[in-house]
């Protein structure tokens, strides 16, 4: 299992998230069961959720004051912090972000690196 700390901004957000790894399987039981993390000192959950109805799909950046999902939309990802959209994905997999928070930044950022596109697919074009 690993931990990852990530600084934005020279250390001033501090994000660490607790108990990943690195095998894709493993990783996708444990996004859909949580992980455990701090945000400035301030707990969140990082949660995610596959089904085959797209309106059940998404990934969920949670605490106090922490409100940040990734969705599916048409045809792409939609970025929603505190029930605003705040940015999407196009189809070249570029993030497009307008006056991001912290928040969302890192939200992308754990999103991206753990790889998590697929989990909101289709979970019968995810499987074939």
């Amino acid at each position: 299992m690993e931990s990852w700390t990530v600084s934005l901004r020279d250390g001033e957000t501090t994000l660490k998230v607790h108990r990943l790894v690195a095998d894709p399987l493993s990783l996708r039981w444990r996004i859909w069961k949580g992980l455990e993390g701090e945000a400035d000192g301030e707990a969140f959950r990082f949660a995610g959720r596959s089904a085959l109805r797209r309106s059940r799909r998404s990934v969920t950046y949670e605490g106090p004051t922490i409100d940040v999902r990734i969705v599916p939309r048409a045809f792409s990802l939609r970025l929603v912090e505190r029930g605003q959209e705040v940015g999407f994905r196009s189809f070249s997999n570029q993030w497009q972000l307008s006056k991001p928070t912290d928040h969302a930044v890192l939200a992308v950022c754990l999103f991206e690196w753990a790889g998590l596109g697929d989990l909101l697919r289709t979970p019968v074009l995810r499987d074939l």
